[in-house]
């Protein structure tokens, strides 16, 4: 399988994120015990970040208003959703919030700005990456609470120096939540090199110049095949 400028564009920030929180978990010192305690942080605005993308979905691909509209309606969102991160930023009394959420959102995004959104289809793209986020941070959250994780370099020791207040699970055994953001900015690489791989948005189809419809040898099995179950009526024949 030859790997494409987009895929690559696509999966790279998420694959940096991934590998930031594995190293934090086995060797934590690297980065410290301040930085440590910031990758919690940043599960939570990964939570913000996620719960938006699918309104930008919407909102990118609304050919019923022009595209200076398209274009206010975004940046009000925008607005809207940074308003939680700068009372994070305020509480913390850090401007690590307001970089982490500009992080992951130009992550969450990469594959857009390889493959602009432009039909439906570009849509149904965006939505499934929504879908797929939603359904493993969800599961990634319990699974990475309830299962017996090692502690690799997070020592007690360790957990003494990050200075954690309060309780919990992510307080008291904060390698579970570097587990967790292993995983989850993992399969989040592996979901966008996915669907953007080219010919994803036309779900295998390209037409010749005779206007016949070919199968699209470049196109991904992922996306083609969540692209059939969300829409099955698509593959019905014609009456």
């Amino acid at each position: 399988m030859r790997l494409t400028v987009p895929q690559l564009f696509a999966a790279l920030p998420d694959a940096i994120t991934a590998a930031l929180f594995l190293t934090a978990w086995i060797v934590p010192s690297t980065l410290g015990p301040e930085y440590v305690t910031n990758l919690t942080l940043v599960m939570l605005i990964e939570f913000i970040v996620m719960h938006s993308s699918a309104f930008y979905a919407v909102l990118a691909a609304n050919s019923g208003v022009s595209r200076g509209r398209r274009v206010a309606m975004l940046s009000g969102l925008t607005v809207f959703y940074f308003m939680f991160i700068a009372a994070f930023a305020f509480i913390f009394h850090s401007l690590w919030p307001v970089l982490a959420f500009a992080w992951l959102f130009a992550s969450r995004f990469a594959h857009i700005w390889a493959q602009p959104v432009q039909s439906g289809a570009d849509t149904q793209r965006m939505m499934m990456l929504w879908a797929a986020s939603g359904f493993t941070y969800i599961i990634g959250a319990v699974l990475t609470a309830l299962l017996p994780l090692p502690r690799f370099g997070i020592s007690p020791e360790f957990v003494a120096s990050m200075h954690l207040s309060g309780s919990g699970v992510w307080v008291e055994r904060p390698y579970t939540v570097l587990a967790f953001g292993a995983i989850y900015f993992a399969v989040q690489a592996w979901v966008k090199y996915a669907i953007a791989r080219p010919g994803t948005a036309s779900s295998g189809v390209v037409h010749t110049r005779s206007g016949a419809a070919t199968a699209d040898p470049s196109s991904g099995i992922f996306a083609s095949r969540v692209s059939r179950l969300m829409n099955p009526a698509g593959d019905k024949p014609p009456s």
